[in-house]
């Protein structure tokens, strides 16, 4: 249901469509073995070749349903391909084995793979933008709102100027007096509920979405009955747009179909590369970070009495509680009373419970670097919402909307939150709405370049030492 609905909404026509999902890989292949030939190079020739040929050209496209939901498609696009073109690097990695010429032609295919995706990138995003230059775009459907809400305004008003839609709100059919209903200016209203058979039978309305609330159920009927004698699609406009969805979906259950509102915002090949991704950078963080873990345990044990790692209770995915490691930054006695949730305090500007060298970690983020050993548990990512201490939790999820859909992903060492600014202290309920509001954000945008960003803009954070003490 959803997809036929994008389909009939995405202003890009069905030839730009097919250019763009099966001619535009093929061409892109073909022509880079051509040049490659032509410059000498030694490239895929033998049989193996036409079975990544066919597979690059039914396989690297970009889900053009995403334009009619992500207007800034530039991030989800590099990254659909990437994910694609590592994929097609493992099938070609195992066709070579298979035809026993793996060791000779590995590096060729990951090079070859990586020009595929490059060029197919960049030449996707320059045809997607001449498919919705006005000579080319699609007509637009007409459609109309039975009923003046305030999700039906909100969606109205969402229609506007998006560039990827081939949509043209006419109206809304309403019978209610004005002081009834939310102001929906400048959209009219075209007729009374009761009038709508006769105005569909005279005008052009291509799509009717309904909505009215599930309890008007002789509402919902009489709409229905009259829109059975028109041609047009009819659509159920639910009750929760003011809140928007996090990847929202038709799931199938048993032999019926349901609108999922909320869900996990990776699966599949996604999570597997996430995971992976996880497992290598925290691997590899380890490797090159273990002479400042010596140097900083040293310091902590010279500075201070007690432990040189620091555990807490956390919530992770699930809100499924884990152990948190960290540098040990404050005074033994203040870390003993926050492990058993005596001290739920968050740690300010200044703060005399932090020790000389914890006050440094904190600056500079040292003291977060054993949430490595959490991230190749399984407990934590690289990226992803930061895990606050089970008392915070308790108490923001009574104060903040929607705080406990933090934890549909496993928290990160880093996340969407910390790079925009909110990073340490959340000494107010607005920070932390805030912070809430930008996790939330990232659980809709989750791409695995959206991690690299983040990691590479966390960095900079840190060497600038922003936020953090």
């Amino acid at each position: 249901m959803q997809q036929r609905l994008g389909s009939d909404f995405i202003a890009i026509t069905r030839i730009f469509r097919f250019i763009i999902n099966r001619g535009l890989p093929l061409i892109v292949v073909f022509t880079l073995q051509y040049f490659l030939n032509w410059l000498n190079f030694h490239t895929l020739v033998s049989w193996p070749a036409i079975i990544i040929l066919v597979a690059a050209a039914y396989w690297l496209n970009f889900d053009l349903q995403r334009l009619v939901i992500n207007a800034n498609y530039h991030l989800p696009l590099f990254s659909s391909m990437l994910n694609k073109s590592i994929a097609l690097s493992i099938l070609a990695s195992v066709v070579f084995y298979l035809d026993g010429q793996l060791q000779q032609r590995y590096i060729e295919i990951i090079q070859f793979c990586i020009l595929i995706w490059i060029a197919n990138s960049i030449l996707t995003i320059l045809l997607i933008e001449v498919a919705v230059l006005p000579l080319f775009k699609r007509k637009p459907k007409k459609i109309a709102i039975a009923a003046v809400t305030e999700s039906s305004v909100a969606f109205a008003k969402g229609l506007f100027n998006q560039r990827f839609l081939a949509a043209d709100f006419i109206g809304f059919f309403e019978d209610r007096v004005p002081d009834r209903i939310p102001d929906h200016s400048p959209y009219p209203i075209l007729c009374r509920i009761d009038e709508i058979s006769e105005f569909v039978s005279s005008q052009v309305v291509d799509h009717v979405l309904v909505s009215l609330p599930t309890q008007a159920t002789y509402r919902f009927g009489f709409v229905l009955e009259q829109l059975l004698d028109s041609t047009a699609s009819v659509h159920y406009l639910h009750d929760f747009l003011l809140f928007r969805p996090i990847r929202e979906a038709m799931t199938p259950i048993g032999n019926m179909s349901v609108f999922t509102i909320i869900d996990a915002p990776s699966a599949g090949l996604e999570h597997l590369m996430k995971r992976s991704f996880d497992i290598v950078g925290a691997l590899i963080g380890l490797l090159i970070l273990s002479p400042i873990f010596i140097l900083t345990a040293i310091f902590i044990k010279l500075d201070s009495k007690g432990p040189i790692l620091f555990t807490q209770k956390r919530w992770g995915n699930k809100a499924t509680p884990f152990n948190i490691y960290k540098f040990r930054s404050m005074t033994q006695a203040t870390s003993e009373a926050a492990k058993v949730g005596e001290n739920i305090q968050q740690t300010t500007k200044n703060d005399a419970r932090v020790t000389k060298v914890g006050a440094f970690i904190r600056r500079t983020s040292i003291d977060e670097l054993p949430q490595l050993l959490n991230i190749l548990l399984g407990d934590m990512s690289i990226v992803g919402p930061r895990p606050h201490a089970v008392g915070h939790n308790q108490q923001y999820r009574l104060l903040v909307r929607g705080y406990m859909l933090r934890h549909k992903m496993k928290p990160g060492l880093t996340g969407w939150a910390q790079i925009h600014g909110f990073r340490g202290e959340t000494d107010t309920i607005e920070k932390m709405e805030m912070r809430v509001q930008y996790d939330l954000e990232y659980l809709r945008n989750w791409t695995p370049i959206l991690d690299i960003y983040v990691i590479f803009k966390t960095v900079w954070l840190v060497i600038s030492g922003k936020n953090a003490y």
